[in-house]
């Protein structure tokens, strides 16, 4: 890649580099077709955030395709625009055509090709230039315009900040702010933590100045869930849990027969890890998915509780300090072994 730039922003102040709007608005201006790309299985933060941006696209008159490289939860189906979002996994030829003319790609949410899912290759071997805008840690040298800012609270908060700068404030209407808002409540457990900055609510309070209706927002969110769902809930904080007590540490376990018993559907287990930490006590919560070849696991702490550093290590996997993703090839059983093997040694660094 022969121009590559990188702005690490952390305070209130300059939260947008003027240099780097520059340079996305000189790509933009020469872009005649753009593909926006959410991560694989992507969450409200994802979708907010892409459908966001092609909203905004979309009304500057430029071209643009949002291609999730999977499905998504049926709870975010109700989101402005929701329906033109183009999946890979039921249209891939129709997605490849249009990744291979696109002359720039928006990396959303994601700073690493490998949470591109399948189009992880497709990405990597695309000479269309590439937009990163993202808020988790240690971002991967994979773009031409890197925004990189892990004091946002969400990727949502950063597309507002991203299209204020390019002088886009006024197009930002009821639609694109219900995405927007979606996206910071979402990523923050409704404003519950990784939310202390006072710009977040600012710009709350700008999305809902544009009309929304927060309490629609929150039961089409919250309130939104399958009957299967709330059971497969209940079997995981009944049958589903175990508590290591000496950790100050809880552990789900979801086997694929459990998955097919409860009927589930993508993004049914979201938020499930979260639970266990209401338990007194509890710095840790961890949750085992098994998948047909693969094992999903969504880590969670509490306060100066680094897990993300056991996902990355142990697990290929990364994200914030109190919440962080990881996945492995081994059998279910091993994958929660050696995540017991290495939580005596991890609790015990905490304490030194």
């Amino acid at each position: 890649m022969n121009h590559y730039t990188q702005y690490i922003m952390n305070s209130l102040q300059n939260r947008i580099n003027d240099k780097l709007i520059k340079e996305a608005e000189i790509l933009l201006q020469q872009s005649k077709q753009i593909s926006i790309i959410p991560h694989s299985g992507p969450d409200g933060d994802a979708i907010g955030s892409s459908l966001a941006l092609y909203q905004y696209l979309k009304k500057k008159g430029i071209k643009s395709q949002i291609v999730s490289p999977s499905d998504y939860p049926i709870f975010l189906n109700w989101l402005p625009l929701n329906s033109e979002v183009l999946l890979y996994p039921s249209n891939k030829k129709k997605a490849k055509d249009y990744l291979k003319s696109s002359d720039l790609v928006f990396i959303v949410d994601h700073n690493s090709f490998k949470r591109s899912g399948d189009l992880e290759k497709i990405l990597t071997d695309l000479p269309a230039k590439k937009i990163m805008i993202d808020h988790h840690p240690e971002p991967e040298n994979i773009v031409d315009v890197m925004f990189s800012d892990t004091s946002m609270c969400s990727t949502c908060e950063f597309m507002y900040e991203f299209i204020e700068a390019l002088g886009g404030e006024d197009l930002i209407d009821e639609h694109m702010a219900e995405c927007l808002y979606t996206g910071i409540v979402t990523d923050t457990g409704g404003l519950s933590y990784n939310s202390s900055n006072p710009r977040t609510y600012q710009i709350v309070g700008e999305l809902l100045r544009r009309g929304i209706d927060k309490s629609k927002i929150h039961s089409n969110v919250y309130d939104n869930f399958s009957t299967d769902r709330m059971k497969l809930l209940g079997h995981c904080l009944d049958q589903g849990l175990e508590v290591l007590s000496e950790y100050n540490t809880a552990i789900i376990t979801l086997t694929k027969e459990d998955l097919v018993k409860f009927n589930y559907k993508d993004g049914d287990t979201e938020g499930f890890v979260n639970y266990p930490l209401s338990i007194q006590g509890m710095q840790v919560s961890v949750i085992f998915i098994e998948k047909d070849d693969i094992v999903k696991i969504s880590f969670r702490s509490k306060g100066n509780v680094p897990i993300n550093a056991v996902a990355a290590e142990h697990f290929s996997g990364g994200g914030h300090m109190n919440a962080a993703g990881g996945r492995t090839t081994e059998k279910l059983g091993d994958a929660i072994n050696q995540f017991k093997s290495v939580l005596p040694a991890f609790i015990e660094s905490l304490e030194k």
